[in-house]
């Protein structure tokens, strides 16, 4: 297999491109995908994404987030980057190195990274076919939000950070967020969701087994690790979304396409 790293030497054709994707599970990263989609396609760009091998089920790599994103990160990508094509990396941002890599390797990167308030991934993580753990989903949201000065600095204006539109439901969901997080209450918060039973994880050995207390608690623990961190940075990242997100998404995909067909 080929790593990217290996491939810093071996630069791709001059005016290779790439958009790369960002933001946590369920922000909205899919709709704009599907907005530029036909332009992608019209330019003869590749789409790389690990849910094409997570949702087949033919695949070995069937509901399993942690095998694709290797496969895709020690074969798919490099082999693409290698290639000099351009493409469109559909991916969560939480991996610095990765996406510096891309651009290490000769490319002209674009990201555009989808802001939405945690509950509100959470929420509609919950609602897809395939759900992600709790664990997950606060953790990718912790991670790859912490990162947002580091990808403005990387990419300058070619770092897009478009705020997802919420529904009335998720408004509501987002004021009863603040409210906990104002009163240092987030894992009360939490915990009231989760014992409802409604958000149970598709991610399981044998779904149909249920967790014994140890590994209720440990599952517990790693939660409440994942909002300590949270409640740690919260207030910090909403500002720097505030101060650095473009007007629309819209006026994204407009530049987005700008970017793809210049």
């Amino acid at each position: 297999m080929i790593k990217l790293l290996d491939l810093l030497k071996e630069q791709p054709e001059n005016g290779s491109k790439a958009i790369v994707m960002a933001g946590g599970a369920g922000a909205g990263k899919s709709n704009i995908v599907r907005q530029l989609t036909p332009e992608l396609e019209k330019s003869g760009w590749q789409e790389i994404n690990a849910d094409k091998y997570v949702e087949d089920k033919d695949s070995p790599m069937y509901n399993s987030l942690g095998k694709a994103s290797s496969y895709i990160e020690k074969v798919d990508l490099p082999n693409t980057v290698k290639s000099g094509k351009n493409f469109l990396y559909d991916t969560t941002g939480t991996n610095v190195d990765r996406v510096k890599s891309i651009e290490s390797a000769g490319y002209d990167v674009m990201m555009i990274m989808v802001y939405t308030n945690p509950v509100v991934s959470f929420l509609r993580n919950f609602k897809r076919e395939r759900k992600v753990p709790t664990v997950g989903i606060l953790s990718s949201w912790n991670k790859v939000y912490k990162n947002i000065s580091t990808y403005k600095s990387m990419f300058g204006d070619n770092f897009l950070l478009v705020q997802s539109e919420v529904s009335p439901a998720e408004q509501k969901m987002i004021n009863a967020f603040m409210k906990a997080y104002n009163s240092g209450k987030l894992k009360e918060f939490f915990s009231e969701l989760l014992s409802s039973g409604q958000f149970t994880s598709t991610f399981k050995k044998d779904p149909t087994k249920e967790k014994s207390p140890e590994e209720k608690a440990k599952s517990k623990e790693l939660v409440d690790i994942q909002i300590d961190i949270l409640a740690g940075q919260f207030k910090d990242i909403e500002k720097k979304v505030e101060s650095l997100k473009d007007d629309s998404t819209e006026s994204v995909v407009s530049k987005a396409k700008s970017f793809i067909t210049p």
